[in-house]
């Protein structure tokens, strides 16, 4: 491996300084802020959400809208499964009320959230050329145990509520949980081991190491180090949406020099790296203008049902964006992986 993997920046110094120490650090504090201060929480749960949250969620379709063959790859994802989840969404709520739809929404995130940090690890591996020597399963087990040993942990505890809705948890015994903390120690001081060597060895960027690095202590103060699981999740979740957003800004910026994206020429004009403010701008109005139109829907529908409507139509289009998610970041797809490998 050349110097190329200690070289190369993801993006450049200052995004990949913000994306790669800073924003992780940001997430970290605030969760920490809001442990000691709990009569904040609320204030910061909702800047979270309000620019960062449903932002993140609009984001992902300037991906689809940017790119005319994308759009006829995934109109199924786009046209015909929203209503499908929403009618899923609706369906568990006459079963099991809020609970249930609260519960799937707690497990299914943690796996968003282990999934698309995975996705950008191995974006930056890419982009620096980072050479994972040894056996593939190794780093990827590397790579999940400690999402897994922090959410049995934290499902272990049994939390009867998570962001003011009931939930409930698998009753994880605790020697198992040990167990995985074992394991978890002991593959991450093998990694650790591994890590020095090829940082030494210039097998990898220092890009990669500190992200795997933020991968870990993230989930960590996530649903172990904090004990109240909301505050926690404050941590991984802010982490998480600013990391999208920029990720998302990141690509589609890339895309101006790339084919996959020459079908729009709005967006084409909007993804020009210079005129980031208006790209911002831009999804920020329309992320207003989207939920405000959800929020007046369901004001005039809650008459009409005893339902939770607000959470039935939230957790569907969260729900959505997780299965669409799936689909269009795939990276053994060519065209993908030709733009996150392509000069800033």
């Amino acid at each position: 491996m050349s110097s190329k993997a200690q070289s190369v920046c993801f993006r450049n110094p200052f995004f990949d300084s913000f994306f790669v120490v800073i924003l992780p650090v940001i997430a970290i504090s605030s969760a920490v802020f809001v442990s000691i201060n709990p009569s904040y929480f609320d204030l910061v749960l909702l800047l979270d959400l309000s620019l960062l949250g449903y932002h993140h969620v609009i984001s992902t379709y300037t991906r689809l809208a940017g790119s005319w063959e994308s759009n006829k790859l995934n109109k199924a994802l786009t046209l015909y499964l929203p209503p499908f989840v929403l009618f899923v969404v609706f369906s568990l709520a006459l079963i099991g009320s809020v609970w249930l739809i609260a519960t799937v929404y707690l497990h299914w995130q943690w796996w968003h959230y282990t999934r698309q940090s995975e996705g950008i690890a191995k974006s930056i591996k890419y982009k620096s050329q980072s050479t994972e020597s040894g056996p593939v399963l190794f780093h990827r087990l590397v790579f999940y145990i400690t999402p897994i040993t922090t959410f049995a942990y934290m499902s272990s505890l049994q939390p009867d509520a998570f962001l003011y809705m009931d939930v409930v948890t698998l009753p994880i015994p605790a020697e198992m949980v040990y167990g995985l903390a074992a394991i978890n120690i002991i593959l991450m001081i093998a990694w650790g081991c591994w890590l020095i060597w090829a940082l030494y060895s210039q097998k990898v960027s220092l890009n990669y190491a500190l992200y795997h690095l933020s991968h870990h202590a993230i989930f960590v103060v996530a649903y172990v180090a904090i004990s109240n699981i909301n505050y926690g999740w404050l941590a991984i979740n802010i982490w998480h949406n600013f990391q999208y957003i920029l990720f998302v800004w990141h690509f589609n910026t890339k895309t101006i020099n790339n084919t996959v994206n020459s079908g729009n020429k709005l967006l084409f004009w909007l993804f020009k790296p210079s005129r980031w403010y208006l790209y911002f701008g831009v999804c920020l109005v329309a992320t207003a203008l989207f939920y405000g139109l959800v929020d007046a829907g369901i004001s005039v529908l809650t008459v009409y049902t005893t339902l939770p409507l607000t959470v039935v139509v939230y957790m569907a289009i969260n729900f959505h964006h997780y299965v669409v998610d799936t689909y269009i970041w795939k990276l053994r797809q060519p065209k993908i992986r030709s733009v996150i490998a392509a000069s800033a």
